[in-house]
């Protein structure tokens, strides 16, 4: 499992025991070097010491013209403690004078500690303590300086007389060593340990407690219980935490109660305009029937009145005004009670060719050119090809009568790379403005004097059923394009 799918419980638990473990490698790191590095000091001035005190005993002896008490002094120094492993005195050539062990007298060094010799007397290096871990033992060699006293026995060109070397075992110190370092890594463990213990106990109850709860309360919230609240007593970041819960829950209760309202609201106003709708198109319809009634019967007096007739231009005119209201009247019906739609397979160059063709006969001798930029290969579009040369032939009579004396129109067909259908109705004419454009697409809103405004409102109407959309660029004075979108497949497929 991955960690960031863990719990902030577990992921804080993780994190600390992983701290306290570094924490505890570095600490007894440090300790055990500390310690360590104490035992060779001390070690290296109890070799030293000791190797002063044979120096100067030795010094004495062969002062008082006592050398050949030298290898006996020797083996009464080693004595003095267990921790003596070997004393020798060394002449600069590697011979050694005298040893705490007599088998070494008059014999020579090896090559090894031999160069060791050598180096210190060319580098003139005063002291010198090598430290072998393998047998826990410290190597002291100091320089014997040929001084005046000492002219007596040695050549005053000599500049040192030998070396003098002092073998001490620290096993001891470095048992006591190992002991303590277990001591203290135990002691170390155990407060890391407790640490941590602490550190989770303060996690759970300052932390993450608060945080469960909050969760919890959240779910409930999520679930539609507003009535939930959090104890805020608390003046840390929690407690900051918890009275912002507290009022995101009550600005949720207030927001959910205007919603409430709002909505009984608008069900209220769209259940009187449904009525009012159901009213007005039942009154639409009795409208139009008898208006067509009269329009046959004024047609029939037309025929029948001469030409010479001054009231047959009145009956014309009548005839007109009578076609317009039942324009209005369809409109309205169509927008009212529109009719269901069927679904087909169409091309799509089929009903915008239909809806130009229409158009054409409508320019009323304004010299407005089309021109279509069909598909360029058998294309089949699920929709209601009826409805849709509808669209097409409303918007080519809004742009018909947006163009003045002399336009064009062009239509252009495009299949996008999602297989949608792409529709582009662009014309030259006045525009639209600014402050017009949010408000196209509502129901009785026209800027003609003879419009409805439910042209564009059936339209959008109609793309919707479909699922596609239509949208509208326009510059005053500029033109206007309209740009429809529709799905490839079937709604609701």
């Amino acid at each position: 499992m991955r960690i960031r799918h863990w719990t902030l419980k577990n992921k804080v638990i993780l994190h600390v025991v992983a701290l306290g473990g570094i924490s505890a490698v570095i600490l007894t790191f440090v300790y055990v070097s500390t310690q360590r590095n104490v035992i060779y000091a001390m070690s290296q001035q109890k070799a030293e010491l000791m190797g002063s005190v044979i120096k100067s005993s030795v010094f004495l002896l062969k002062k008082c013209g006592r050398i050949e008490d030298t290898q006996a002094k020797i083996h009464e120094l080693g004595g003095m403690t267990s921790a003596i492993k070997r004393i020798r005195i060394l002449a600069p050539g590697g011979r050694i004078f005298a040893s705490t062990q007599p088998e070494e007298a008059a014999a020579t060094l090896p090559p090894g500690e031999l160069r060791i010799i050598q180096d210190m007397l060319s580098r003139e290096t005063p002291q010198r303590t090598l430290f072998s871990k393998t047998d826990h033992t410290i190597q002291s060699l100091m320089l014997v300086e040929n001084k005046t006293e000492c002219f007596g026995c040695h050549s005053p060109k000599n500049k040192y007389n030998g070396l003098m070397e002092v073998k001490l075992d620290y096993g001891e110190a470095a048992s006591l060593l190992r002991a303590s370092q277990w001591k203290g890594i135990g002691l170390a463990a155990l407060t890391l340990s407790l640490l941590t213990f602490i550190i989770l106990r303060l996690f759970e109850r300052l932390i993450n407690r608060p945080i469960s709860s909050l969760k919890d309360r959240m779910k409930r919230v999520q679930e539609g219980d507003l009535t939930v609240r959090l104890d805020a007593s608390k003046e840390d970041e929690i407690g900051t935490l918890t009275k912002s819960f507290n009022v995101m829950v009550e600005n949720l209760t207030d927001a959910n109660r205007k919603i409430e309202d709002l909505y009984n609201q608008r069900i209220e106003k769209a259940e009187h305009l449904a009525a009012f709708g159901e009213l007005a198109a039942g009154l639409a319809h009795e409208v139009k029937n008898p208006l067509s009634g009269m329009k046959g019967a004024l047609e029939i007096i037309t025929q029948k009145t001469a030409a010479s007739d001054p009231q047959k231009e009145i009956f014309q005119e009548i005839l007109v005004q009578i076609d317009k209201i039942i324009a209005v009247v369809q409109d309205f019906l169509s927008y009212a009670r529109p009719k269901p739609f069927h679904f087909s397979l169409v091309p799509p160059n089929l009903f915008v060719e239909n809806a130009i063709r229409l158009a054409k006969t409508q320019v009323n001798g304004k010299d407005v050119k089309f021109h279509f930029q069909p598909l360029n290969h058998d294309v089949l579009v699920c929709l209601d090809g009826d409805r849709m040369q509808e669209v097409i032939l409303n918007l080519l009579l809004n742009s018909i009568s947006a163009i003045g004396e002399k336009g064009n129109i062009l239509i252009v067909l495009k299949v996008l790379p999602n297989n949608s259908l792409s529709i582009i109705l662009a014309d030259e004419g006045c525009g639209i403005k600014d402050q017009h454009l949010p408000q196209i697409f509502n129901p009785f809103f026209s800027t003609k004097k003879e419009g409805t405004g439910l042209g564009l409102s059936i339209c959008k109407k109609i793309i919707d059923a479909h699922h596609g959309t239509i949208s509208v660029r326009s510059r005053e004075g500029k033109g206007t394009t309209f740009i429809l979108r529709l799905p490839p497949s079937r709604p609701g497929e």
